[in-house]
Formats: structure tokens, C-alpha cells, sequence
């Protein structure tokens, strides 16, 4: 099968090249996989502003990974930008991060907490658990002091110490990291530490990993997203096309 990888931003080698790492360390090896990224948006996605500036991007992209007889597609953002869109349009099963993440955290335990990176992306993540369906499960969303581009493995005395308040504190059963590219072994490093600290096992949901067993599981069973839930819009969009600005006069 052949999964193409949304990464929702402008290209840069930083961003795309980590996409790459994870992805295909975790992929399945009969598993092709490529990446994209997006012509006109942000560098970053740490905003409402920010996903709705990716969307009409992700969408054609996704579109275009339809017309390339590609089998799935992921959004690699836990926002999930232009994903629900982009399943209108298209009829290859489309995985956002975030809502693949959030559904793993639903069947590991009965609460969960979102790490996530700085105070402002709170709101993003609450708004993920309630389209998702799952913001009764939702015991708290912490927040680590750090941008996506400094979220790495050098950030991860700060997310063992949220997790071990989510648990302690916040009565949660399984810990979601609500950042992508939060490179390859961050999920499981926090997920050792924790049950050294607790001395019981929870789990540490890494959304690459999420997304892409999920996309692997639709095309193995030939399953798809409901056109009855996204239908296909009913009139062309014309109007969906490059365009070149008018001339200043």
C-alpha cells in the first residue's frame, strides 16, 4: 500500500525530514510511503489562524494524492487541518493525528490528558476532543513552556513532570501527546519514566504511531469514511484554482 504523508506547513528540510523519520520507523515495511508539503500557509500550526490558512493547501493536496492512485492520507498535524474537508472530497480514507491519536487514548483507559505546547493551544485540543466525540473522556490538557519547532527529546523532563499532575492530580488513565514531531522515541522515554515514577503502566499515545497504524488498518480492511457523513459537495468550485493576484493600480 502507499500512504502519503500532509505535512500542513511550508516545506522545510527540519519539519519534513522529521515527518520522514518517524513515519517511516513506525510504518509497516511493505508500507510505500511520500511526503508533501504545503504551498501557501504557515511555518507552524500553533493557532485556530494557523489551521485555517492550511486547510484549502492540505485539501488540494489530499486531492491530488486521490488522483495519484494513492491508497490513504494523512494529515500530519494533531489539529487535523483540512482533514474533514478534504474526506469530502476524496473517497481514500483520510487520517488526521490528532483524531487518530485521541480514539487510541479512548481505548487504552477511561480518561486521558493532552500534552501540548504552550498555554495558547489549550483551547485547539479541548476543540479536538469535543469533534472527536471524546471530550467527556478528556481529564485535562497541560501544557509544556515550548514552540513546535523546540519540541524535541530535550523537552521531555517537562512533559513527564505534566504527566505525572495529570495522573496524580487530574485522574488520568492515558497520556496523548498533543504535538506531532515530537521526534521518534519521546512517546516511549515518557511512558518508561512514568511507570518508573508510578510503578504501574500508562500508556503514552504518540500520535505518528496512532495515524499511521490507523491508516495501515483502513486500507488492509477496505474501509473508508461514510459519504454519508462527508458527502461530496454538489456543485463544482471553479473557483478553487490558483489565481494571480490583480494588479495594484
Amino acid at each position: 500500500m502507499h500512504i502519503r504523508v500532509v505535512v500542513p506547513v511550508l516545506y522545510s528540510d527540519e519539519l519534513v525530514e522529521k515527518a520522514r523519520e518517524e513515519y517511516t520507523k513506525a510504518a509497516r515495511p511493505d508500507t510505500e510511503l511520500s511526503f508533501v508539503s504545503i504551498l501557501n500557509g504557515t511555518q507552524t500550526i500553533e493557532s485556530q489562524f494557523d489551521m485555517a490558512l492550511a486547510q484549502p493547501e492540505t485539501i488540494r493536496a489530499i486531492v491530488e494524492a486521490e488522483s495519484d492512485d494513492i491508497d490513504a492520507c494523512i494529515v500530519a498535524c494533531f489539529g487535523d487541518p483540512g482533514a474533514a474537508g478534504a474526506k469530502e472530497m476524496v473517497s481514500i480514507p483520510v487520517v488526521g493525528e490528532g483524531e487518530a491519536a485521541l480514539h487510541f487514548a479512548h481505548l487504552l483507559g477511561y480518561s486521558y490528558t493532552i500534552i501540548t505546547v504552550e498555554e495558547t493551544s489549550i483551547p485547539i485540543m479541548k476543540n479536538m476532543a469535543r469533534f472527536c466525540g471524546l471530550s467527556e473522556r478528556l481529564s485535562s490538557v497541560r501544557a509544556v513552556p515550548f514552540g513546535v519547532m523546540d519540541f524535541s527529546l530535550a523537552c521531555v523532563d517537562d512533559v513527564v513532570r505534566q504527566s505525572l499532575a495529570a495522573v496524580k492530580d487530574d485522574g488520568a488513565d492515558v497520556i496523548v501527546m498533543g504535538c506531532t514531531g515530537t521526534g521518534v522515541d519521546m512517546a516511549a522515554v515518557a511512558e518508561s519514566r512514568l511507570e518508573m515514577e508510578l510503578g504501574v503502566r500508562v500508556p503514552v499515545v504518540d500520535p505518528v504511531k496512532a495515524a499511521i497504524s490507523l491508516a495501515q488498518g483502513l486500507v488492509a480492511t477496505g474501509l473508508t469514511h461514510s459519504k454519508k457523513a462527508y458527502p461530496t459537495p454538489v456543485r463544482a468550485r471553479p473557483e478553487y484554482e490558483y489565481h494571480s493576484a490583480p494588479a495594484p493600480d
